[in-house]
C-alpha cells in the first residue's frame, strides 16, 4: 500500500478541497522507485477526465491511430473514459459494426470506452436494437472525415423512432448547415468555406428539434465560434447541453502552424472567438470539455494533395483545463463539472463502478511542455506541441491502484 499523505482531495458534495490521508495499491515491481508514503501537501486530487468526443480510427484506419493507443494516450492525460466517434472504416452504424467496437474495446483496460453510432439514412429501421446496445448517437449535420451526412428529413424521422422508444442516450451534434457550406465551398481558405454562420444555422436548427423532442437529450459538440453563444444565450432549453474542445480556447487561425496542420472541421477561428468561447465556458453557458481527438498522420498533414481535417487531442484536454485553473480563467468547480460532472451525468456514469476510488494528483504550480516524446498518440504530434502549460498531471488512479505516473 502507498499512503498519499495530506492531499488536498476535492469534495463533490461541499464542492471544495479538503486535506486527508488516502491509502492506495501500486505494483511496486511496474513503479520501482515509489516511496510508501508520499507527501502530497502540494499536490490536489480531482477526479479523472471523461472524454465525450474521441475518433479512435479503429477499424479502417489504424495507421492514424487504434483503439488501444488512443487509450494510452487518454490514460496518461488523465482521462479514464471516452465516447468513441463512428466515421471508421466501416462506419459504425450497424449493430455487426458496433459490437465489433466493442469487443476490440475490451481487449484493452486503460480506459473505458463508449461508443457512439452514427444515424444516417440507412439504419433507420435498426433504431431500436442500436438504442438497445450504442451508448450514444452521432449526427454530422454536414460533411466531414468519413461522408456520413443525413438529410433533416432522416434527422428528424430518427428523432420520432427514438422518442418512441422512449431512448435515454445522447444524440450528439456536429452543427453546420450544409447549404451554407455548399455556398462557401469554392471559397480559398478552409475557415471560409466553413464560416461561422454555418455553425450558428445548424445550431438553430438543433434547437428546434430540441423543443419540439424535449424528452430526447440532445447535445451540441465543438463549439467553435461566438456567433453560436449569441444565438445560444437566447435560448433557455433544458434537455440540451454543449462542449468546446482546448483548440478553440488555446489556438487560432492565425496560430504559428503550417496551415494543414490547422485545418479542422469546424475550422479555427479569430481571437474573439476563443475569448468568448473561454468566458461562456467560465460562466457555465458552454457545460462541458471534449477534444474531438481526431488524429491523422504527420506524413498525412504535411501533404498538401491530402491535407485531412483533424487534430489530435485526447491527452491535452485536463491538463487545458488544468492550466486554465492555474491562470484563473476558470475555477476548479467548473473544470471538474466540465470534465467529469456534467458527462458523468449526460452518460449514467455516476454509479459506474470503472469510477469506484478513481481519481487523478495534479500539481498546480508545476509545468509540462508539450512535445514530441510527451505524446502518446499513434499520430506522433500535437497542436499545442512547443508550449508550456502551468500545471502538472502526476498520478492516475483507478479503482484505488496507481496506473499510470507522468515523471
Amino acid at each position: 500500500m502507498i499512503n498519499l499523505e495530506n492531499i488536498r482531495f476535492w469534495d463533490i458534495t461541499k464542492k471544495e478541497f479538503k486535506r486527508k490521508d488516502i491509502e492506495i495499491e501500486a505494483d511496486i515491481s511496474k513503479f520501482k522507485d515509489l516511496n510508501k508514503h508520499i507527501d502530497c501537501q502540494n499536490f490536489y486530487g480531482i477526479p479523472a477526465g471523461i472524454d465525450i468526443h474521441v475518433h479512435f480510427r479503429q477499424p479502417g484506419y489504424e495507421h492514424k491511430e487504434d483503439i488501444e493507443s488512443g487509450c494510452k494516450a487518454a490514460l496518461h492525460g488523465g482521462t479514464l473514459a471516452v465516447l468513441d466517434m463512428p466515421n471508421t472504416n466501416p462506419i459504425t452504424d450497424s449493430v455487426e459494426t458496433l459490437l465489433q467496437k466493442k469487443r476490440i474495446a475490451s481487449k484493452q483496460n486503460y480506459v473505458k470506452v463508449l461508443v457512439a453510432v452514427a444515424l444516417t439514412g440507412k439504419n433507420l429501421s435498426q433504431i431500436k436494437v442500436l438504442d438497445e446496445n450504442c451508448d450514444a448517437y452521432k449526427v454530422f449535420m454536414a460533411e466531414s472525415f468519413g461522408n456520413l451526412s443525413i438529410t433533416s428529413e432522416d434527422i428528424e424521422s430518427a428523432l420520432n423512432k427514438l422518442e418512441n422508444y422512449e431512448s435515454i442516450k445522447p444524440i450528439i451534434f456536429h452543427a453546420e448547415d450544409p447549404e451554407i457550406l455548399e455556398q462557401h465551398k469554392h471559397r480559398d481558405n478552409h475557415y471560409r468555406q466553413r464560416p461561422p454562420e454555418a455553425e450558428a444555422s445548424g445550431i438553430q436548427k438543433v434547437l428546434q428539434w430540441a423543443k419540439d423532442y424535449s424528452k430526447l437529450k440532445f447535445h451540441i459538440t465543438h463549439l467553435s465560434s461566438h456567433l453560436s453563444l449569441k444565438i445560444l444565450e437566447i435560448s433557455n432549453i433544458k434537455n440540451l447541453t454543449t462542449d468546446t474542445c482546448p483548440r478553440y480556447l488555446m489556438l487560432t487561425k492565425t496560430s504559428e502552424m503550417l496551415e494543414c496542420f490547422k485545418k479542422v472541421n469546424p475550422p479555427l477561428r479569430d481571437s474573439l472567438d476563443s475569448a468568448k468561447l473561454l468566458e461562456a465556458l467560465a460562466k457555465g453557458q458552454i457545460e462541458m470539455l471534449s477534444s474531438d481527438h481526431s488524429p491523422h498522420t504527420i506524413q498525412e498533414k504535411t501533404d498538401p494533395q491530402l491535407c485531412p481535417s483533424g487534430m489530435p487531442g485526447v491527452q491535452e484536454i485536463v491538463l487545458t483545463a488544468l492550466h486554465l485553473v492555474a491562470i484563473h480563467e476558470i475555477d476548479w468547480e467548473r473544470a471538474i463539472e466540465a470534465l467529469n460532472l456534467f458527462p458523468s451525468r449526460l452518460f449514467n456514469l455516476e454509479d459506474d463502478e470503472w469510477f469506484s476510488d478513481s481519481f487523478i494528483i495534479v500539481d498546480p504550480e508545476k509545468f509540462t511542455t508539450i512535445s514530441k516524446e510527451w505524446v502518446k498518440s499513434k499520430s506522433g504530434w500535437s497542436p499545442l506541441e512547443g508550449k508550456t502549460l502551468k500545471g502538472k498531471i502526476d498520478y492516475i488512479i483507478k479503482n484505488g491502484e496507481l496506473v499510470a505516473r507522468n515523471l
